[in-house]
């Protein structure tokens, strides 16, 4: 090293002006006086940033750091100093004066004076100095620099880290040869140069190379020059990488809980799975816990979560303390006498293939019914009033398939009735091509279904195997104008039953279907321009007859029938019900129309809108309830349609409607208008009518009010009961250094043992501070805004977004 620094400072006196040639090389953005405070120096205001810059800052920000790109070299270890001066020192020093540039690798050292000795490997900066690295910019009153590593101690300094851009203040920095940073007493924060809005001051700071979270211990967090928490040790992150630690704790308060707190740790295990556990405090009811585990592989990807609750002092087993005080029970609430071994909710997720086989695990369970009312959201989105336990195996190839698979639910709501277990199922399904244009299909079905039939009677105490089997046959035509296809099928079911409560007349009752359908139709087209974009518009008239043999199906337990919603799709549907239990009959016409709009350069749909009706030639004979509603009276369906589609580049629009012709009146109603630009631009309007009973109105939005304001806020309300079912609203500020959000939030909980008539609403105020590059506390507002806010997404934590 000697020999070479000596040879490199043999050739000094040759390098006067060397200022021009490193501008020349491309170092101009590194120029600038040395006192000039450090951060200042290369902040550039949002309006001097070029279009490429913009785009990758968020447009909140008043600007933005522009480093100097760093240096390269094929050989780090050499060492090339230049200025405007050099003298020998006879010590074997060389002292450098005026413009002085010293470069190793991708760091440059600039001052105004300094002393380079060959033995020691050292440079000593004599003044002001500004170092610079490929993850850092540091400057002081003077610095001792290694070149023989990468390691330099500066006083009186000022730092910049440029991945996180966090910059701070030292009474000294020192950079170990390894890579680490130390600070001692520093002062740091994210917030841009002139914004002092929130700042740590720390005895001594910490940032390891290469790692993701920095430590600072004896810490102060000052939020406008005011102290709000003594920290002793704190973790933050300094890259996008994953590490274990702390998260920001969770803050928050409602009317019937009281206030909650959560504190999140993260545990980073592997590159491909981690865990978060977070207690959890509800002032009103107790302590508690919630978990996390996920596992991500390139064949399959795991998730485990649940949460548990010791003795909620606001719940006696039963019933929470607000129903029973609705019911009028006589005594004290036995709450604090509930059962210890608490309230808990969990589940897994999982998606694999391995080959041409695939898995998928759905399923969760609770403690009791009530759950969700308290803890809505804490871990999984999930209906709230059945949890359904799903597990399958499939296989596919050609034009083979097979799948095994299980399912059973756990009610929620008043009804006490249990669901049927499917414990399993295995279907069996083939395609092939039979002659020419003539295919043939067949699946067969074989299934097992249990529950507990205690206080059940009739039909409902059933239990026992079914066995289904279908062939088929069908000729289907395409082309480029229309298409025709026949079909033909045989459908067989036997079953194999049980009854615990009375003997069966016939445990093994069959049931023999044929039916066959022609379905057809044309395909129109026609150019045309609209808002300057050529279009292909699309009129396609469909015609199907379909017919279905009748057989008395009374007597057949009711295992997986239920009623489908009535809709266009449904039309062409050969089974007015789900499941297997119920085939229906059919003597019909179903005719229909679809228009679209495609965009004749790309292919790409704007918009398409479809309405249709069936038409039936006989009284419909099988039900479900063995009573023909009024629907199934009528010789025609209801007119139904359905528009849908993005119309414009952030615009979606979706809708239906059902006209019930026989009555004269409206069935169903719906219509849905979204904007979405990015996650704080978002629009939804949406109506929904039913004539069961359901008016109800739902707008939402997430808007920018100005550059850094935004509003958001929902109105869930039943016109029919006059009653909000959600009213929230908000307001965020968001800026380099920080973002807040403030949210009010009024809802009505579904609750399981009351009409959403007599319900109470519960409300809530819910605060959200987010330290860029230090982390946040209020991470339910973004639970509840993801639920609340059709299109808002919740993103994980990045530096650069400030998530």
């Amino acid at each position: 090293m000697g020999r070479r620094l000596k040879a490199v400072a043999g050739s000094l006196a040759l390098a006067v002006g060397a200022c021009a040639f490193a501008a020349q090389a491309g170092s101009d953005a590194d120029e600038g006086p040395l006192e000039a405070p450090l951060a200042e120096r290369f902040w550039v205001d949002w309006g001097e940033l070029t279009p490429a810059e913009r785009r990758r800052h968020p447009a909140w920000c008043s600007g933005a750091y522009r480093f100097p790109p760093p240096l390269t070299a094929l050989d780090d270890s050499k060492v090339k100093a230049e200025s405007d001066t050099a003298t020998y020192l006879s010590d074997g020093t060389a002292e450098l004066g005026g413009g002085v540039l010293i470069t190793q690798g991708a760091r440059r050292v600039r001052t105004d004076r300094a002393l380079i000795n060959p033995e020691a490997d050292t440079a000593t900066a004599l003044g002001a100095v500004r170092i610079s690295d490929a993850d850092v910019m540091m400057q002081g009153a003077s610095a001792e620099v290694r070149l023989d590593n990468r390691a330099a101690r500066l006083d009186d300094a000022q730092i910049v880290l440029t991945g996180p851009q966090l910059r701070g203040h030292a009474d000294a920095v020192e950079r170990q040869g390894d890579g680490d940073i130390w600070l001692t007493q520093a002062r740091f924060t994210r917030c841009e140069p002139g914004n002092g809005s929130w700042r740590i001051d720390a005895r001594s700071l910490h940032l390891p190379d290469g790692e993701v979270f920095g430590t600072a211990r004896g810490a102060v967090l000052r939020v406008k020059g005011v102290p709000l928490a003594w920290l002793p040790y704190i973790k933050f992150p300094v890259s996008d990488q994953r590490q274990s630690g702390f998260l920001f704790p969770h803050i928050g308060a409602s009317g019937e809980d009281g206030i909650d707190l959560a504190l999140p740790y993260y545990l980073n295990l592997a590159p491909n799975y981690d865990a978060t556990i977070t207690p959890r405090l509800l002032g009103k009811r107790g302590v508690g816990a919630q978990g996390e585990l996920r596992h991500l592989s390139r064949r399959d990807r795991t998730r485990l979560f649940g949460g548990y609750l010791a003795n909620d002092k606001l719940y006696d087993g039963d019933l929470e303390r607000d129903d029973w005080r609705d019911l009028q029970a006589a005594g004290a609430f036995p709450g604090e006498d509930f059962d210890p071994a608490g309230r808990w909710f969990a589940g897994i997720e999982h998606r694999g293939r391995a080959g041409r086989f695939r898995s998928f695990i759905n399923y969760a369970a609770v403690s009791d019914r009530d759950y969700f009312r308290v803890f809505d959201g804490a871990v999984s989105d999930r209906g709230r009033f059945n949890l359904e336990r799903y597990g399958e195996i499939s296989y596919r190839h050609g034009g083979f398939s097979a799948r095994l698979w299980g399912q059973s639910f756990q009610r929620l709501d008043e009804i006490r009735r249990p669901e049927y277990r499917r414990l399993p199922e295995i279907d069996i399904g083939y395609q092939g091509l039979a002659l020419g244009p003539l295919r043939f299909s067949l699946d067969a079905r074989g299934a097992a279904f249990d529950r507990n039939t205690e206080n059940l009677r009739g039909i409902n105490a059933l239990t026992g195997e079914r066995l289904h089997l279908e062939p088929r046959l069908s000729v289907p035509l395409h082309w480029p104008f229309g298409f025709i296809n026949a079909r033909a099928g045989y459908r067989y079911t036997v079953y194999a039953l049980d009854s615990e409560v009375e003997p069966l007349a016939d445990d093994s009752p069959e049931r023999s279907i044929f039916y066959g359908s022609l379905d057809g139709g044309l395909i129109f087209e026609r150019d045309l321009d609209a808002f300057a974009t050529p279009l292909v518009q699309t009129l396609e008239p469909r015609v199907r007859y379909f017919r279905q043999g009748y057989e008395d199906q009374d007597r057949l337990p009711l295992f997986d029938a239920k009623a489908l919603t009535f809709s266009y799709r449904q039309l062409f549907r050969d089974n007015r019900f789900a499941g297997l239990d119920r085939i229906s009959d059919a003597d019909e016409l179903t005719v229909g129309v679809t228009s679209r709009f495609f965009n004749r350069t790309n292919g790409q749909e704007y918009l398409y809108a479809s309405l249709g009706q069936t038409f039936h030639f006989r009284d419909r004979r099988v039900t479900l309830d063995g009573g023909l509603s009024d629907d199934e009276r009528h010789s025609a369906s209801a007119i139904t349609g359905e528009i849908g589609g993005q119309f414009a580049r952030r615009w979606r629009l979706t809708g239906a409607l059902a006209w019930d012709t026989g009555d004269s009146q409206l069935d169903e109603a719906a219509a849905a208008l979204s904007y979405r630009r990015d996650n704080r631009r978002i629009l939804n309007l949406g109506y929904r009518r039913l004539a069961g009973g359901i008016d109800q109105t739902d707008l939402s939005l997430y808007w920018p009010v100005a550059r850094r304001y935004a509003v958001f806020g929902r109105w869930n309300h039943d016109l029919k009961l006059g009653r909000t079912i959600e009213g929230l609203g908000g307001i965020e500020y968001n800026d380099c250094c920080w973002r807040l959000r403030l949210v009010v939030r009024r809802h009505l909980d579904h609750a399981a043992v009351r009409s959403l008539e007599s319900v109470d609403p519960d409300s809530g105020v819910y605060l959200q501070v987010l330290f860029k590059g230090l982390g946040a506390f209020g991470g339910q507002v973004d639970s509840i805004l993801e639920r609340s806010i059709r299109g808002y997404r919740s993103t994980p934590y990045s530096l650069s977004e400030g998530r």
